[in-house]
């Protein structure tokens, strides 16, 4: 296949202020293993970047002397991306086969990702890979209770990277570490502190499926569902309350049974429709009737990503299992909704 038309993962790395982005950038972009890298950052004086800088490609971008492509963001991120493209078609920039984009520290990724999902353009070219959010662990309880886009950041996040864990209590970041996995059970939640190399390697790992059903496979419990009607499928639910801020919540809904896909995107579209502002991540693994594949679900507020598929199942309990966070909805609503859903659907007609 031509480089042209290849698609491109996109990394997307986001976090507060000052939470050490651009430190993680300039650590990373060091020695050969970030060869064939493009870069997108904001301003290239905050990655500190002049000790690697061999020219200047064009005015916005810069060719470091491991061959990895840096560009700074000028105006809209699609017009950013697509030129990119071009250049690269053109053989004006290097063949890169991965892109790293950072945010600013006030940016929310959900209009980040709808770019990289709507835009027919930018999708025929580029895929998002996954989403790391940097979280500082000596401001992060201010952060949280001021500012709304650190928690857009965090419950966004599949890797969640705690910095300056050198300067913070070892039981403090433990606390940490917990609260984040309470307020994203979709995450992964790590320390900062490791070698470049594996610092790559984590920023290039897509998001794992088995890696997310491992973490949210013990938070499902039994529940009788009531009234289910004529599917009979057996419901389980968590309700993960650890969390209160802002009413934010996050849980595991889990379907024992496999689901009727029309039926399920019937409601899950609906669902969204009318709860997306509060539905701040879904993220999950689908069995899905007539399938043996496992399909993975993911959606931010009214964003869904093109549904992908496994070729097995992570272990040996084949259930649909979504990781939800929300705010201001609860789990109890939003399994009610779906028996509801499913038992009108299902009546059958006299």
């Amino acid at each position: 296949m031509s480089l042209a038309y290849d698609v491109i993962p996109v990394t997307l790395v986001t976090g507060f202020l000052g939470s050490g982005k651009s430190t993680l950038l300039a650590d990373v972009l060091k020695g050969d293993a970030a060869r064939d890298t493009a870069v997108l950052v904001n301003e290239f004086g905050a990655v500190g970047l002049d000790h690697l800088l061999v020219g200047e490609v064009e005015a916005q971008t810069v060719l470091l002397d491991n061959g990895c492509i840096c560009c700074s963001i000028r105006g809209e991120l699609k017009d950013a991306l697509a030129t990119l493209f071009s250049r690269r078609a053109r053989g004006e920039v290097p063949p890169f086969t991965r892109v790293v984009l950072e945010t600013t520290g006030l940016a929310t990724p959900a209009p980040i990702v709808a770019t990289l999902l709507a835009d027919p353009v930018i999708r025929s070219h580029y895929v998002l890979n996954s989403t790391v959010t940097v979280v500082d662990a000596l401001n992060a309880a201010l952060q949280r209770a001021r500012h709304p886009e650190w928690l857009a950041q965090v419950t966004a996040a599949d890797r969640i990277l705690i910095s300056k864990t050198d300067l913070a209590d070892e039981a403090h970041v433990a606390v940490l570490m917990t609260a984040l996995g309470e307020i994203n059970p979709a995450a992964e939640v790590l320390s900062r502190n490791m070698e470049a190399d594996a610092l790559l390697d984590l920023l290039f790992a897509p998001a794992s499926p088995d890696a997310l059903i491992r973490r949210i496979g013990a938070q499902a419990r039994p529940m009788t569902p009531a009234g289910f009607g004529a599917t009979g499928a057996t419901l389980a639910f968590a309700h993960r309350t650890a969390i209160r801020q802002n009413d934010i919540r996050s849980f595991c809904m889990q379907m024992d049974e496999p689901v009727d896909w029309q039926i399920f995107t019937l409601w899950f579209t609906m669902l969204l429709n009318r709860h997306g502002d509060n539905i701040l991540r879904v993220k999950g693994l689908l069995a899905i009737k007539g399938a043996e594949r496992p399909a993975v679900l993911h959606a931010i507020q009214h964003l869904v990503h093109p549904v992908l598929h496994l070729d097995t199942w992570p272990d040996a309990v084949r259930a649909s299992k979504l990781v939800f966070i929300t705010e201001g909805l609860s789990g109890e609503r939003i399994e009610a909704s779906y028996r509801r859903f499913c038992s009108t659907l299902e009546e059958p007609v006299h």
